[in-house]
């Protein structure tokens, strides 16, 4: 298990909690960034996204805002409205003098809402993270889910690494971005399965009375054909799976690097897993029929024999719902001294998506009534028992995304 910041003594460290008001703060407050690198950021990544289908999508907005900020993009007068909705923005700022993770050791340093001194809501969690000497030791690492990530690293160091690795997690949170998902998808507990049909009624018997020479017929009232069965209800749709979390944007900036072999440094980067869609509801089951009225044979006549009803058909079932797509991802930025680009691996994968939901079960037909009847009238012969109910479809499992692309910057 990761060791979290509160469990790990670090000499030094300062924790303190911002509000960033508006684009324009928080592109003074995340950089410096030179302006050579900021128009190589836009160049490699932001500009292609502006022409992108997904530019038209809400994440427009978001690419935007972030293009403005950590690279070189206009001022983004067209979503001023949306970004004053999403700002003030909530950064937890660390400031670390050395933190040294020992061998195989993994920190994790994600924020998360029950830190902050204010309610966050929904909004995005930034971590700004100041280290003056980073030392990574071999199969440590270094992890952060569900955050935007400021690294300014002044010296990172190897030790002992020999050929093995360390390396730099990045994913996603479903405690720090459940929320995000709860208001744009709630979660419907509501049963989806159909009704049961009503069974069909039964018909009454004859009414005798007692003669000195035997039984007479004394009423026909109610008697006749058993009522059918009412078909079951169709299950209802399962419910879509919501779509994975997003990868957030990561920032990460070593002045210098030191003991690192040619790809002993790895950056494991993936957004989140598409969620299931639900199981469609199972159809109702048909209602059976109802009992039809015996013949009889009396001194003074016979009387014929009604059938049963006809059997209920089965409600189909309801079709699964479709998997939620793996999370979109923003890009991983490396900002390294001049030769230093092979000292890292990416190892970024893509998100998965959400399996789709069972179809739901079709319902039984209902069972005609079958008790035997003399003197059977014609065309009352053929009562049948009700179809059995359709099952329905299992939902489609949602897209896979891409995997997040990383960018490494040499300084000249």
């Amino acid at each position: 298990m990761p060791t979290s910041l509160s469990e790990k003594f670090i000499p030094g460290l300062e924790t303190d909690y911002k509000l960033i008001s508006t684009v324009d703060e928080a592109k003074f407050f995340f950089g410096p960034i030179p302006h050579t690198e900021r128009i190589w950021r836009s160049v490699v990544y932001f500009d292609p996204l502006a022409t992108s289908p997904r530019s038209k999508l809400g994440i427009g907005e978001h690419d935007r805002a972030e293009s403005y900020i950590f690279g070189n993009g206009d001022f983004p007068k067209v979503d001023f409205n949306a970004h004053n909705s999403h700002f003030p923005v909530c950064v937890k700022v660390l400031r670390i003098p050395e933190l040294f993770l020992d061998e195989n050791e993994e920190l994790d340093l994600s924020t998360v809402p029950e830190e902050f001194p204010w309610d966050t809501r929904d909004s995005e969690l930034y971590l700004h993270l100041t280290v003056d000497r980073l030392i990574l030791s071999k199969g440590s690492n270094l992890i952060v889910n569900g955050n935007v990530l400021i690294l300014n690293c002044n010296e990172a160091f190897g030790t002992e690494l020999h050929d093995g690795f360390t390396s730099i997690s990045i994913g996603t949170s479903d405690k720090v971005q459940e929320l995000s998902f709860a208001r744009t998808k709630p979660v419907k507990d509501e049963s989806k399965n159909g009704s049961d049909g009503i069974n069909g009624t039964s018909a009454h018997a004859y009414t005798l009375e007692s003669t000195p020479i035997g039984m007479r017929l004394f009423s026909d009232e109610g008697t006749g054909k058993g009522g059918d069965g009412q078909n079951g209800t169709d299950g209802l749709k399962g419910d879509n799976g919501r779509n994975g979390a997003m990868l957030y944007l990561c920032d990460i900036r070593f002045n210098k690097l030191t003991g690192f072999a040619p790809r002993s440094f790895h950056i494991h980067a993936k957004a989140g897993k598409g969620f299931p869609g639900s199981n469609g509801g199972d159809g109702g089951n048909g209602g059976s029929g109802g009992e039809g009225t015996t013949g009889i044979v009396t001194p003074f006549g016979s009387f014929p024999g009604f059938p049963g009803g006809n059997g209920g058909n089965g409600g189909n079932g309801g079709n699964g719902g479709k998997g939620g797509s793996g999370g979109m991802s923003c890009a991983i930025f490396l900002s390294v001294p001049k030769g230093c680009s092979d000292v890292f691996l990416p190892k970024t994968e893509p998100s998965i998506g959400g399996i789709g939901g069972k179809g739901g079960q079709g319902g039984k037909g209902g069972l005609c009534d079958s008790n035997e009847t003399t003197f059977e009238l014609p065309g009352y012969l053929s009562t049948v028992n009700g179809k059995d109910g359709l099952n329905g479809l299992n939902g489609m499992n949602g897209k896979s995304r891409e995997a997040p692309p990383v960018h490494i910057f040499e300084r000249s």
